[in-house]
C-alpha cells in the first residue's frame, strides 16, 4: 500500500476515535435543560425567611402536555428537613418568566438543613424532552441568641412571713460569666449583689457562687431582723451568657417574720 493511502487511513481512523469520544458528551448534553435553583447547592447561613427560586431556561409543561398550576407544582417540588420531615410551602407559577417560587409555610427553622427536589420525569421542554432530577441542599443561619440573662429570685418579690436564717437564691438559667472577664466563683461574687433595709441602709451579707447549679447565695452576716423589709438587687451589666447578653437589673423585696 502507497504511503499516501496509509496517511488517509490514519487520519480516517482518528476522526472516527475522536468521534466516538465526542459521543457521550453530546448524549450527556441531549436533555437540554437549563433549571437554576436559588439557594444554591451548599449554601450556608441562608435566611430562615427565605423563599427558594427555580429559574427554568426555556417552556415546560408537565409529561401530560397540560400547563403546570400552584397545585401541581406543590405535588411535584418536594421540600425536606435534614430529618427528612416534609414542609409545607405554597408556589407561584410565573409562567412568562418561567420562574416557580416556593414559599414555605412560616420562616424555616434556623440552624437546619434542607433540601429543595425536582424529580425526574415531571416536566417536558419544548423539545419534547423529560427532565433530569434535579436538588439541592442547604442550611439556614444558626439563631442569635439576644435574651439577655435572668435569674429566679427566691423569697419572691413580696414574699412575707420570711424566716431570719432563710437564705436568698438567685438561679439562672443558663451559663453566665463575669462581663470583666475575671472568673466568676464564690471570691468574685461579692460585688454582684447589693441587700438594703426597709430604711435603705446596706446590709453586710456574703454571696457565694455555685458553678453547678448556675446559682448566687446570698446570706445577711447574722441573722435578718424580724418584722424588717429587705430588698436584694442584682446589678445590671456585671453578668453575661455566652452570646454576649448582658443581665438586667433584678430586685425582689422581702419582709420577715419573727424571731
Amino acid at each position: 500500500m502507497k504511503r499516501g493511502a496509509m496517511r488517509w487511513l490514519y487520519v480516517f481512523g482518528m476522526l472516527l476515535l475522536l468521534a466516538g469520544a465526542a459521543q457521550p458528551a453530546l448524549a450527556a448534553d441531549k436533555p437540554g435543560w437549563g433549571i437554576v435553583i436559588t439557594p444554591a447547592d451548599q449554601s450556608v447561613d441562608v435566611a430562615p425567611a427565605t423563599q427558594v427560586i427555580l429559574t427554568f431556561s426555556g417552556p415546560v409543561r408537565l409529561t401530560n402536555n397540560k400547563e403546570p398550576t400552584k397545585q401541581t407544582w406543590t405535588s411535584l417540588i418536594q421540600l425536606t428537613d435534614g430529618k427528612k420531615r416534609k414542609v409545607p410551602f405554597s408556589a407561584e407559577w410565573d409562567k412568562a418568566k418561567r420562574v416557580l417560587t416556593i414559599d414555605p409555610v412560616g420562616n424555616l427553622e434556623a440552624g437546619q438543613s434542607f433540601t429543595v427536589k425536582l424529580p425526574e420525569k415531571k416536566l417536558k421542554n419544548d423539545r419534547g424532552q423529560v427532565n433530569p432530577e434535579v436538588s439541592v441542599a442547604f442550611s439556614t443561619k444558626k439563631p442569635v441568641d439576644t435574651i439577655a440573662p435572668r435569674a429566679a429570685i427566691l423569697p419572691g418579690h413580696g414574699a412575707k412571713q420570711v424566716k431570719l436564717q432563710e437564705k436568698v437564691t438567685l438561679q439562672f438559667a443558663e451559663e453566665v460569666r463575669l462581663a470583666s472577664g475575671d472568673v466568676l466563683s464564690s471570691k468574685t461574687a461579692g460585688p454582684l449583689v447589693r441587700v438594703t433595709d426597709d430604711a435603705g441602709a446596706n446590709v453586710a451579707h456574703t454571696v457565694t457562687w455555685n458553678k453547678s447549679k448556675r446559682m448566687l447565695t446570698v446570706k445577711p452576716k447574722g441573722k435578718w431582723q424580724p418584722y424588717r423589709t429587705y430588698q436584694v438587687e442584682l446589678l445590671p451589666g456585671l453578668l453575661q451568657d455566652t452570646a454576649g447578653n448582658g443581665n438586667p437589673s433584678q430586685r425582689s423585696s422581702f419582709t420577715t417574720g419573727a424571731k
